[in-house]
């Protein structure tokens, strides 16, 4: 099992970029259906989500109840790689599609490197959206590891 407080996260690389790196122990095959399968990302993250995993396909989550993110799929290469726009549906700062989530998957059998990059982030967003990723990253590491140990 990994230490999910063992994330590595800094400020972000500038005032518009963050980027989080996670070692999940789970292999990119596992770690990647979280992103693209609706039930499974509900595991942890959203209490709802409409999503289409392809390119021009809908992105829509449900965070927690009442702070909705939209954008559209961009990349899924399977699994390697998934791509999404995202922004907050009734915001002004990061409005729906705004920004974008570049989630890259590299590892073996036994786990995953994960680098969460998000990018087109307004100046002085990075710190709530830092917090908020590493918040549900760390859900991520446990429901991958879990869904391991289940198998």
């Amino acid at each position: 099992m990994t230490d999910a407080s063992s994330a590595t996260t800094g400020d972000p690389i500038d005032e518009t970029t963050l980027v989080l790196t996670q070692e999940i122990g789970a292999p990119p095959e596992v770690v990647f259906d979280f992103f693209v399968d609706p039930e499974k990302m509900l595991r942890w993250m959203g209490t709802e989500a409409d999503i289409e995993p392809r390119p021009g396909g809908v992105f829509w989550l449900n965070v927690n109840g009442s702070d909705k993110a939209s954008g559209s799929y961009l990349e899924v290469d399977r699994p390697h790689r998934v791509v999404f726009t995202w922004g907050w549906e009734e915001s002004e700062h990061v409005p729906p599609g705004s920004s974008t989530v570049t989630i890259t998957l590299t590892g073996d059998r036994d786990s995953t490197m994960l680098e969460l990059r998000h990018d087109g982030l307004p100046g002085g967003s990075g710190d709530e959206h830092r917090d908020g990723w590493t918040h549900f990253v760390a859900i991520l590491v446990s429901e991958a590891e879990m869904a391991v140990a289940g198998d």
